[in-house]
């Protein structure tokens, strides 16, 4: 349980400190309450057993308020639902963003050259969004970061080799390195954009496996100002701790947007002043809610909470002081919270 409430990976932090963090305690009581059990790992873990495991998890999804679910399959291992399984168990409704670098790994052995390559890439992106897609994801700041230059083109092709020749002999592949990750990015984008679909970027923390120094939104700079891009939305996920960054981005660029999904649940007082601080340039038009939650269904229940909380108290204190008026933050809040993902991810 204390591996939902972390991006840790080292066994050590997840034994002796991830259940010392604010978040996890504050979560046990959370879910204590929900549960009629003990505050404590036990007894949440002993009431949880009591339930049927989709019984269970459509119970907290609902409590949740979760109106609709927007899905990167693409995240999931071995353990987790199939999208037709979790499609058919739990009943909130669901769509689903395609996991760019998982989906273009899966055509590499299919490919001859890095051109081939990309041209599969966008009639599998093509494809998806014909089939109820309604978005795009990269994890670019994961395998190269987001300092976008103009990929160079011999580099990529010799990775593309080597990657090749790896999925022939039978390997596992791992996308990765600017040549291929930024080249496969900016034709993303490009399609992305001819599609009318958003196309999601991972920046700020995350996992230990990618260089935090690298993943600055700012980085993106040519995808806001390239002709070639004028129609793509970006969605700028997590952002912290260069939420200010992103509402920057988002308060003088047409095409982007920002969630801090993430940062809400595990910055947790520090989250909720993040989206305070966000508030303070980017338009409350662009600004998405998400959980970012992800396996386990406690943590649809406490992000969801934790994210209208801090949004409540971030409206809250604008009205007290002066800021904006009572109907002004309710609107904001609308906005926030359905609004602005319904007008951007063209969801009925």
């Amino acid at each position: 349980m204390r591996r939902a409430f972390t991006e840790a990976v080292d066994p050590e932090i997840i034994a002796e400190h991830s259940h010392q963090t604010v978040v996890y305690r504050t979560a046990l009581r959370r879910l204590a309450g929900e549960l009629k059990c003990e505050p404590t790992e036990d007894g949440v873990l002993s009431a949880r057993e009591a339930f049927e495991p989709v019984v269970y998890a459509n119970r907290l999804l609902k409590k949740s308020r979760t109106g609709l679910m927007i899905l990167d399959h693409g995240f999931a291992g071995g353990e987790a639902m199939s999208p037709p399984e979790h499609s058919a168990a739990i009943e909130i409704p669901q769509r689903e963003v395609v996991r760019l670098e998982t989906a273009a790994e899966a055509v590499v052995a299919s490919c001859e050259s890095v051109v081939e390559w990309l041209m599969a890439v966008k009639e599998l992106l093509m494809n998806a969004v014909d089939g109820g897609a309604v978005g795009v994801k990269s994890i670019a700041a994961y395998r190269a970061g987001l300092r976008l230059r103009e990929p160079d083109p011999t580099r990529a092709e010799a990775d593309f080799k080597d990657l090749r020749a790896r999925a022939a002999d039978g390997h596992s592949i791992r996308l990765e390195g600017e040549p291929l990750c930024h080249s496969l990015l900016l034709e993303a984008a490009q399609v992305c954009g001819e599609l009318g679909v958003p196309l999601q970027i991972h920046c700020g923390f995350g996992d230990p496996d990618e260089d935090l120094a690298l993943t600055n939104p700012l980085g993106l700079r040519r995808l806001f100002v390239e002709p070639r891009f004028d129609q793509l939305k970006v969605v700028l996920l997590h952002c912290y701790p260069f939420h200010r960054e992103a509402a920057y981005l988002a308060s003088v660029f047409p095409g982007v947007h920002m969630d801090l999904s993430l940062a809400i649940p595990l910055a947790a007082h520090d989250g909720a002043r993040a989206l305070n601080e966000a508030l303070g340039l980017c338009p409350t038009s662009k600004i998405l809610y998400a959980t970012d939650a992800t396996r386990f269904p406690e943590v649809y229940l406490v992000a969801a909470a934790l994210y209208r909380e801090a949004l409540a108290g971030a409206l809250g204190r604008l009205v007290d002081t002066g800021w904006l008026t009572p109907t002004e933050a309710v609107e904001a809040g609308r906005q926030v919270l359905s609004g602005n993902a319904r007008r951007i991810y063209r969801l009925t």
